[in-house]
């Protein structure tokens, strides 16, 4: 069936697009972002003070190198807690992850997506622990999904750097341009003329690892291909061609195209944009990107 063919002109209730977000990568972070945030004020045992799950969720440079047996799941956790003294730290997170995370989960889907974001923010946790415990500063707890949304945003810069953003909502500058403000800011406070309260080297990791994620492809899938995945891969289908019959040979002859989920689930959002707002609505890499799939959907 062709994407044509789809009848995208039904328009699903409000549950129904809530259920569909929250069911995406992004949306999902976001959640349970938000989610273990409340967790933290509601365990905290009185204005000021640390909040029960906060402590257990974030890290430091004690907990992971301070000696005895390092506390490594708390470089995981550590990316969902959030500063319990201002709404401004999550907020600003989760807005540049719902900007950025959208374009990059369509591109690499939901699990891909899944992976790079842990890692990216693992990293970054582990890159301040670092430095905080050469520093002599291990006690102080590290937290929040800064690293991962750095990652996030410095792929999205690789991916389109031309694309406009308004700082303070006025001024337009092009992603490129916004990527190395930001970046010297980090800079900055990493050789300490910033904010002591910012985790400058946590930035840097995660905005590294986004950098190095585009340029050298070190998508998950792709890791397997180069390490053994590919090459296991390839001696089955020798092997199959070798002892193949008439029919198979046949078979893989008329093999029709497959279609990834997260390209359907693409071309599902762009054809409701065009019924929402019409066809010039889309960019060209949007309507570059219906063109081409549709050929793929009327041959399978």
């Amino acid at each position: 069936m062709g994407i044509y063919d789809r009848d995208y002109y039904r328009n699903p209730g409000g549950n129904a697009q809530l259920k569909s977000w929250a069911m995406t990568g992004v949306g999902t972070i976001i959640l349970l972002n938000v989610g273990f945030w409340f967790l933290q004020l509601i365990t905290r045992p009185g204005p000021g003070a640390f909040s029960t799950v906060g402590q257990f969720m974030s890290a430091s440079g004690d907990s992971i190198f301070g000696g005895g047996f390092p506390e490594l799941w708390r470089l995981v956790t550590a990316c969902f807690a959030h500063s319990e003294s201002s709404i401004w730290h999550i907020v600003f997170n989760m807005f540049i992850l719902w900007i950025c995370g959208r374009e990059l989960e369509r591109i690499y889907g939901r699990r891909e997506f899944w992976i790079f974001y842990l890692f990216a923010g693992a990293l970054a946790v582990l890159i301040e622990s670092f430095v905080q415990f050469q520093q002599g500063s291990g006690n102080i707890p590290i937290l929040g999904a800064s690293g991962g949304v750095m990652g996030v945003m410095a792929l999205y810069i690789c991916h389109y750097p031309k694309r406009t953003w308004y700082i303070y909502l006025l001024i337009p500058v092009p992603a490129w341009l916004l990527g190395c403000i930001v970046l010297w800011g980090d800079l900055s406070g990493a050789i300490g003329h910033g904010n002591a309260g910012v985790a400058n080297f946590a930035h840097l990791a995660g905005a590294g690892w986004g950098v190095l994620y585009k340029f050298f492809d070190l998508r998950w899938s792709t890791l397997r291909q180069r390490f053994g995945g590919g090459r296991r891969r390839r001696k089955k289908e020798t092997r199959s061609q070798g002892s193949g019959s008439l029919w198979k040979g046949h078979q893989q002859k008329d093999e029709k195209p497959r279609v990834t989920v997260a390209v359907s689930r693409r071309v599902d959002e762009l054809l409701e944009k065009i019924h929402q707002k019409g066809m010039g609505s889309l960019s060209d890499e949007e309507r570059e990107f219906l063109v081409e799939n549709s050929r793929r959907y009327r041959k399978s």
